[in-house]
């Protein structure tokens, strides 16, 4: 089959939903599949972070394996502004369109994703007129996170007319398949579908996995990981005695950060702060970074750091630099969006802890596995009794050999990749 996947992101660039593709694109491909990817040329953060070596409708990284990488000539004004977004988006969707229109050989499924949103309507429009059917993997849940983001009131006529552009298009005798992230997600997608139609769900892995196996070099043993980790650490100024509590990703709408934040000012007025010492670091971006930013400037001399984000060559050793990771997600997020922070926190062994719905996927994981703890929002001090609790280097060693352990049989790349393009194959 000549499969076309429909993302605004791929490598080289770096956001994660394109890192995720790449990963299925290649399973694809090892099927015997044609595979062409249609992304934008404009960077995940702007022209800072288009990609250097991908020319506008050539090859990316890829080509050594024959996946054809098309760069649609799209504007590039990044996720700093909701007018740049909206031309972003306007742009791709347009050049998609025409590409899909006009591409040789034809289709025979289009797999479309949801950045940008709503691509399952273009989808399931232009294959009609090409003769093939289309598929859907699922990330961000539209108009549901427009809900939850305060945007849409749920009922409203906006709200109903929006719902009735997911059903369309995830509908129809030539949907072949509908897949998402969890169990949380499923359900919710599973408003949006037709009668009798199901939807699946694969969990995702971490974009912060070693690729020096795809590279064709000698994987490195986990003490040569862990000696990196721990020489960034130092590289850092971090004390080998410091508890370190990270966060490490999107600073979204969907996240929450005052209770770490609360914790802090509670751990420091406790007297432990530096005994061992707790150090809370913040890496990564967007519209709640603002919140750290603030916290930093007004106590100046609490014990907490916040960075940019990291290469994506540097993000295994950066993730193992920490003693345990930190995620959140607000309750009226959960099944609107799922993301990955679990798997590659987990994929080196570390333990998470999690603010959020215990019912959530990522909540669900964090308890079943053993690998991390789940606090409700709000709960202030039971997010401190598991600070206290994680300061034991023994009970941080358990619960990140738990992790380690829990990734390797549900989060695993390979099989995961695998397991997605057998499911986008199957006959419609």
């Amino acid at each position: 089959m000549h499969f076309v996947l429909l993302n605004q992101y791929y490598p080289a660039d770096e956001a994660p939903t394109g890192l995720m593709l790449e990963a299925v694109a290649e399973s694809l491909l090892a099927e015997g599949h044609r595979v062409t990817v249609l992304c934008a040329a404009g960077g995940y953060a702007g022209d800072a972070g288009a990609p250097e070596s991908a020319p506008e409708n050539g090859t990316a990284r890829s080509d050594a394996r024959q996946v054809q990488v098309v760069r649609i000539g799209a504007t590039k004004f990044g996720r700093g502004t909701f007018v740049g977004k909206l031309a972003d988006y306007a742009s791709y969707y347009l050049g998609v369109a025409w590409k899909l229109l006009t591409l040789d050989p034809k289709p025979d499924r289009v797999v479309a994703l949801t950045t940008p949103p709503y691509l399952s309507v273009l989808a399931r429009l232009v294959t009609k007129f090409r003769g093939a059917d289309h598929a859907h993997w699922v990330m961000d849940l539209y108009p549901d996170v427009m809900v939850a983001h305060g945007m849409l009131r749920e009922g409203s006529l906006q709200h109903r007319i929006l719902s009735a552009f997911a059903r369309f298009g995830f509908g129809g005798k030539r949907c072949a398949t509908v897949i998402t992230l969890g169990p949380d997600m499923a359900e919710r997608v599973g408003r949006h579908m037709d009668a009798g139609k199901t939807v699946e769900w694969v969990p995702l892995w971490g974009t912060g996995e070693s690729s020096n196996e795809e590279a064709g070099e000698v994987p490195k043993s986990i003490g040569e990981l862990e000696a990196e980790g721990r020489a960034l650490r130092r590289e850092r100024g971090w004390a080998d005695d410091e508890v370190v509590l990270m966060y490490s990703g999107n600073m979204g709408l969907g996240h929450r950060f005052g209770e770490f934040l609360a914790a802090v000012r509670t751990q420091v007025a406790k007297g432990t702060a530096g005994k061992p010492g707790f150090r809370f670091v913040f890496f990564g971006g967007g519209k709640r970074r603002v919140e750290i930013e603030r916290f930093i400037a007004e106590h100046p001399d609490m014990p907490v750091e916040l960075h940019d984000y990291v290469p994506r060559r540097l993000l295994e050793a950066h993730l193992r630099s920490a003693d345990i990771h930190l995620a959140s997600l607000e309750s009226s997020w959960s099944g609107t969006m799922l993301p990955s922070k679990l798997q590659g926190i987990f994929a080196v062994g570390r333990p998470v802890l999690f603010v959020g719905d215990v019912k959530s996927s990522t909540g669900r994981w964090s308890e079943e596995s053993g690998g991390g703890w789940t606090v409700a929002p709000g709960d202030v001090e039971g997010l401190c009794r598991v600070i206290d609790e994680a300061a034991a280097p023994a009970v941080r060693l358990q619960k990140g050999n738990a992790a380690r352990d829990y990734h390797e049989r549900h989060f695993d790349r390979r099989v995961n990749s695998a397991r997605l393009a057998t499911l986008f194959s199957r006959p419609g």
